[in-house]
């Protein structure tokens, strides 16, 4: 039975994560509600796969120094100050330069290019892409920079490819998943493509086949429970550990969300985190709470306000000309690029 749970839990999460599917209405996407947010002291993105979300307490990526030699970043590729989701916290992943002074190509610098782009909607694209060429530049020097910036554009064309293919409704996980792998591939060629994304495909076909097994009627309770057991013993070990450590947040999401639904008032949440996430986390996760809701109050008297402009005004360009006003007066210049970001993908 708790095997069946926990591939129906993955399913649910490969499935909107393979979907991409955005809220309808200008809402933003409920994050997880456990572990805990991001101590200031790091960014935790450790990228075992991205259909899973990182683990509460995964260990601290190693700190790679500047290797000698390095180039520092010209004047040109110097990005504005971090945005605010990026400030305090460290850099994930990894810029790795082997002994012959080539890039090492791997998930480590998708999870490098990843962190900076957690920031989209939050300044300019063309803002970020000098944030990540200034970083790699800061890790590495010559031949392997180059090819860093090189794999990063066809990064970049390889996600604004998934984009406008999750455009279109998808309702099988294994077909988009396929359409993911023949884009890999497109962009990246096979070898590399295997490097940079074989660990995620191969947890992701691992997910679909444990959530085919456990809806299948005719096989028994015990029958399914064998079938699943067999593909999580398949998977590598660093696989089936970071699946682990991937489902505590979801289980824990799954467990507040019931204790919601049965009426559990602030202080038993509060309590409940405490005993599964520690005291310092659950404090994070409040605050976390407070400001999420803060925001969303502030999206929500906005869309209305939006709502009545179009409503009461009936020349197109007026009314764009005060929803613009309507949007400076009510967020900063970061914040109207995140708004922005939001009323794109409601459309």
């Amino acid at each position: 039975m708790e095997r069946r749970r926990k591939a129906c839990l993955l399913l649910g999460l490969a499935v909107a994560a393979l979907a991409g599917a955005g809220h309808l209405a200008l809402r933003e996407r409920p994050a997880p509600a456990a572990p805990a947010p991001r101590p200031a002291a790091r960014r935790d993105g450790s990228r075992p796969t991205t259909t899973l979300p990182p683990a509460a307490a995964a260990p601290e990526p190693p700190r790679r120094e500047r290797p000698a030699g390095a180039g520092a970043p010209g004047v040109a590729d110097r990005p504005r100050a971090a945005p605010p989701s990026l400030r305090g916290t460290d850099v994930d992943g990894a810029v790795i330069v082997d002994g012959r002074g080539d890039l090492v190509v791997g998930p480590e610098i998708l999870a490098f290019f990843d962190y900076f782009l957690s920031a989209t909607g939050e300044e300019p694209a063309a803002a970020i892409r000098a944030r990540i060429v200034a970083a790699i530049r800061e890790r590495a020097g010559g031949r392997a920079a180059d090819q860093a910036v090189a794999l990063l554009d066809r990064y970049l064309g390889y996600r604004e490819a998934a984009g406008a293919a999750g455009a279109a409704p998808e309702a099988d996980p294994a077909a988009r998943l396929a359409v993911l792998r023949e884009l890999r591939r497109e962009h990246f060629g096979e070898a590399d493509a295997a490097r940079l994304f074989g660990d995620e495909e191969r947890e992701g076909e691992a997910t679909l086949d444990e959530a085919r097994i456990a809806a299948d009627p005719a096989l028994s309770p015990e029958e399914r429970d064998a079938q699943i057991a067999e593909v999580e013993a398949a998977l590598p070990e660093h696989l089936r550990a970071a699946r682990d450590a991937a489902m505590r947040p979801l289980e824990q999401q799954v467990e507040e969300q019931a204790l919601r639904a049965a009426g559990a008032s602030a202080e038993e949440i509060h309590a409940h985190r405490v005993a599964v996430v520690g005291p310092e986390a659950a404090d994070r996760l409040a605050e976390l709470d407070r400001q999420r809701a803060a925001w969303q109050e502030r999206l929500d008297t906005f869309s209305e306000q939006r709502a009545a402009i179009a409503e009461g005004t009936a020349d197109p360009e007026a009314r764009r000309a005060a929803e613009e006003e309507l949007l400076a007066r009510e967020f900063t210049p970061e914040e109207r690029l995140r708004v922005r970001a939001l009323l794109r993908r409601a459309q």
